[in-house]
């Protein structure tokens, strides 16, 4: 049998108590690997490699179907019905980046099966992938988030924080990486140390407090930054602009990419 979240966003903690700080999330259907039990809570390993603590209502021990296509949600947020109608009562909702195993196609609609044994429906367009896309695509697809509260911990449309945004956005082009800033910053191709010469696409990093990273967003391009700080916002590194953050310049290190 396999473990896999089974509601929206379930929160992973450092220690196993709701009173610990929570450090990342694990979405609908994503598999994870258990370490250990304590109590009501459970020690996994996330998709990404990321370790922490679960409630252990929040995940299923569940053997899906090997016929059933297990599919990535695009839409940013759904509700999953007992029938195939939008008007029928929800089972649970479900965020752009959860994977759902569908077992039926039918006039529009998807059947799917939950790791709790429940199965619902989902309309089928809640699925439509990008198939075509160039640097100027990823950053409109990132810059449709403006305006989303920043979460500690946070990466799903609910709310994000600077590096679950950077590593949500680049999971929906199909770029898997890791899940922390100083993280990213290690794994990213290094493109340049001047803030003005990053294509649009390119991640920022930061270091808000001695030398290690720990703040990233996306690059727009003539110093402009994308990134979680309070929400979605844009700021700038020329102090030309008009949208200039004097902070994040003293804080810049330098700039990276997974494109």
């Amino acid at each position: 049998m396999k473990n896999y979240i089974n509601v929206s966003c379930a929160m992973i903690y450092r220690q196993p108590t709701f009173h610990s700080e929570a450090d990342t999330q694990a979405v609908l259907g994503e598999e994870v690997t258990m370490l250990e039990t304590q109590n009501d809570f459970i020690r996994i390993r996330c998709e990404d490699g990321y370790e922490g603590w679960v409630n252990r209502h929040q995940l299923s021990e569940w053997e899906p179907d090997a016929a059933w296509e297990k599919t990535m949600l695009t839409q940013n947020l759904v509700r999953i019905h007992v029938e195939a109608d939008t008007d029928a009562p929800a089972l649970r909702d479900a965020v752009a980046g959860s994977y759902l195993f569908v077992t039926k196609k039918e006039d529009g609609w998807d059947r799917v099966a939950l790791p709790d044994g429940v199965a619902g429906w989902v309309r089928a367009d809640a699925f439509d992938r990008i198939s075509d896309w160039n640097r100027i695509h990823f950053v409109s697809y990132a810059q449709r988030f403006l305006g989303i509260p920043y979460l500690w911990a946070g990466k799903t449309v609910k709310g994000f924080d600077c590096s679950g945004f950077t590593q949500f956005v680049h999971k929906m082009f199909g770029i898997s990486m890791r899940r922390d800033a100083w993280m990213q910053f290690e794994d990213g191709r290094f493109v340049s140390d001047n803030p003005l010469e990053g294509q649009p696409g390119d991640l920022m990093f930061f270091a808000e407090s001695g030398s290690k990273v720990t703040h990233v967003g996306f690059c727009l391009g003539k110093g402009k930054v994308l990134h979680a700080r309070g929400m979605v916002r844009v700021n700038s590194l020329d102090a030309q602009d008009a949208l200039f953050s004097e902070n994040l310049l003293k804080d810049y290190v330098g700039i990276r990419s997974f494109l």
